[in-house]
């Protein structure tokens, strides 16, 4: 399993999971976890997922994602999973 943290940061609108959601399907990526908080009007989201069976690079990944949350209007955020545990380590 390769492990990956996906995080979703906006304004709310209807719309916004289904898209990700596409991606991940159309991409072979397994959304392994998910949880979701809206604060008033704004959405965070972070996704637990595993890209194991996705058969592009990482940079592309990251780039697919980019455009994934402009056409959602949210910003999308992808991390090895090893990096993010270091980074909340400290």
């Amino acid at each position: 399993m390769k492990r990956i943290i996906i995080t979703l940061v906006g304004k709310d609108h209807v719309g916004i999971i289904g898209p990700v959601c596409n991606f991940f399907a159309d991409n072979n990526i397994n959304n392994l976890d998910i949880k979701q908080t809206t604060v008033q009007e704004y959405i965070n989201m972070m996704m637990i997922v595993d890209i194991e069976k996705y058969d592009k690079d990482f940079d592309t990944l990251v780039s697919d994602l980019d455009k994934t949350g402009e056409k959602v209007s949210c910003i999308i955020k992808a991390q090895h999973e090893e990096i993010f545990e270091m980074m909340h380590r400290i």
